[in-house]
């Protein structure tokens, strides 16, 4: 198999359709189908089952992809990093980064990397925490800035700071006159909308005590819990740092401060 090959599958699954990735390929119809049929061939199992409107994957042909959509992540670096060379530079630092990564804190320590190595130039590839720690296994990316919990045994953490969780809402949400903090058990008659990785830990949390929260909705990604608190749906639990909307109030939620669930940052790397 080849890169052409490779190409050719991963449009032709983004696409829906071996005409429709064709086109995005500016190849035409009949090229493609073979590169598809030699590739099959090649690897002596179905990778696609062509329906009367859109393809899908095999179990192989899923296998395929995910390994296809890596190579082709490495060529785009490695070709970067070719140009980074011609330019007299040192290569590329592959940076995985959260959607709320990025602070003072953060920007600092670039600031003090590239005063160390001003030849090194930033690969930067965005996704959430478990995201990034396959990045990492797969060694598509160096570093991850990632926030916790999570648990993997291969990855060497160092914890970059730590954040107050709040509970963040519009105004009608709260108790007049709104307090400084919140318990926990003061948000059990409340629509909850939270992260889907810290729900387990925050009931535990609850049950302790004898009550359970009422999660209307359960996210991968704190921007959905605040859109979804900004449009009056529920009462957000997020980290501090996702708090900075006109629309809604944040009110720190002061029993968890000195608890497990408590959101860090940490830069990890495979050990």
């Amino acid at each position: 198999m080849n890169l052409e090959q490779l190409n050719c599958l991963i449009a032709v699954v983004e696409e829906g359709s071996i005409s429709a990735g064709a086109r995005r390929l500016n190849l035409t119809q009949p090229p493609v189908s073979l590169q598809l049929q030699r590739l099959e061939a090649q690897c002596g199992v179905q990778l696609l089952e062509r329906g009367s409107r859109k393809i899908r994957l095999t179990e192989a042909g899923k296998s395929l992809y995910d390994t296809a959509k890596r190579i082709q992540s490495l060529t785009l670096a490695a070709q970067e990093d070719m140009k980074n060379f011609q330019l007299g530079k040192k290569g590329s630092l592959h940076l995985g980064m959260i959607s709320s990564g990025a602070g003072k804190r953060f920007f600092r320590g670039i600031r003090y990397f590239l005063q160390k190595y001003p030849d090194i130039a930033f690969q930067l590839y965005e996704g959430n925490t478990y995201q990034l720690l396959d990045a990492l296994e797969k060694e598509t990316v160096d570093l991850a800035v990632i926030r916790t919990p999570f648990s993997r045994s291969r990855v060497e953490r160092k914890e970059l700071c730590r954040e107050k969780f709040c509970a963040v809402g519009m105004e009608d949400l709260f108790p007049h006159p709104v307090p400084e903090t919140f318990a926990l058990k003061d948000l059990q008659d409340l629509p909850l909308l939270g992260y889907r990785r810290w729900e387990r830990i925050i009931q535990d949390t609850c049950r302790k005590q004898g009550f359970t929260l009422y999660f209307r909705c359960l996210a991968d990604d704190a921007r959905s819990c605040l859109q979804w608190a900004q449009a009056g749906l529920g009462m957000a639990l997020v980290p501090e740092r996702r708090t900075g909307s006109p629309r809604v109030r944040p009110v720190v939620l002061g029993e968890l401060l000195g608890s497990r669930v408590r959101s860090s940052w940490a830069v990890s790397r495979l050990s």
